[in-house]
């Protein structure tokens, strides 16, 4: 009766709502996720100077 207790617990903890609706399937070199959002003007230009300050050398 235990052992049909665990199973029953263990069979229900896969069953978070945070998993529900998760594609199941993937597609080989296709992102299926959500798009980035865009980044402020301001953002975009703060990291182009700090890339153009970096030394590869």
């Amino acid at each position: 009766m235990v052992v049909v207790g665990l199973l029953a617990v263990a069979a229900l903890a896969g069953c978070r709502e945070q998993e529900q609706g998760r594609p199941l399937t993937y597609e080989k070199g296709v992102y299926q996720g959500q798009p980035d959002d865009a980044l402020a003007d301001d953002t975009l230009e703060t990291l182009r100077q700090r890339a153009q300050r970096q030394s590869y050398n």
